[in-house]
């Protein structure tokens, strides 16, 4: 099972997913869309079956409720970018730099995705607590899909030999400020900014 999959089955865990179910798909592309365009609390499942074209009985058999069809919504976006930064990573040849130049990325991703800056803007009062008291929900499909990451990496002795999951979720926790709290020298928006982090500060934590 890939880093992917194994870090989708821990945010997923006990919500069924079904493979191949083009509705299920229009049902989750309305959802991002409406909650880019409207935010979380405007938007309800009428709204977002309409948007798709079907029914409403239609999207609460794939859907138990909205926070189920948000909760996947974001499993989704998560995927995406995941698979765009690995494809960007592919051009690498140092596993070392592989490992700062995810960090990169993922931040400067974050910081620009729509959804969340849409949420960011109009609604911190409902991503804010999904983010920070309720980040554990979340926190385990990154710190699982990174510490697989960086297992790679350290058995192919490109970094440091050391307890992979903590460094993991110090990576993440960095992040998670840098996103939420984007004013300041360091800066989200700003690649260098980003990298310059990630030189400074990870790889001598990295560095064999």
């Amino acid at each position: 099972m890939s880093r992917k999959n194994i870090a989708s089955a821990a945010l997923l865990k006990n919500l069924q997913v079904p493979q191949g179910d083009r509705t299920y798909e229009k049902i989750l592309d309305a959802g991002l869309a409406l909650f880019v365009e409207f935010g979380l609390r405007r938007t309800t499942m009428e709204d977002v079956a309409t948007r798709a074209g079907i029914g409403r009985a239609t999207a609460y058999r794939r859907f138990a409720d909205k926070d189920q069809l948000i909760q996947v919504v974001i499993l989704r976006e998560c995927q995406r970018q995941l698979a765009m930064i690995e494809d960007e990573l592919e051009k690498l040849d140092s596993g070392l730099e592989r490992v700062l130049e995810s960090f990169v990325l993922a931040v400067t991703r974050a910081h620009r995705h729509p959804l969340l800056k849409r949420l960011l803007t109009s609604e911190p009062e409902t991503i804010l607590p999904l983010l920070t008291q309720r980040l554990w929900q979340m926190m385990g499909f990154f710190r699982i899909y990174l510490a697989g990451l960086l297992q790679e990496e350290q058995d192919s002795g490109a970094i440091r030999q050391q307890p992979m999951e903590p460094m993991a979720e110090l990576m993440l926790r960095l992040m998670q400020s840098m996103v939420l709290s984007p004013d300041g020298v360091l800066n989200p928006a700003d690649a260098d900014s980003v990298r310059r982090v990630a030189e400074d500060y990870l790889r001598p934590l990295l560095t064999p």
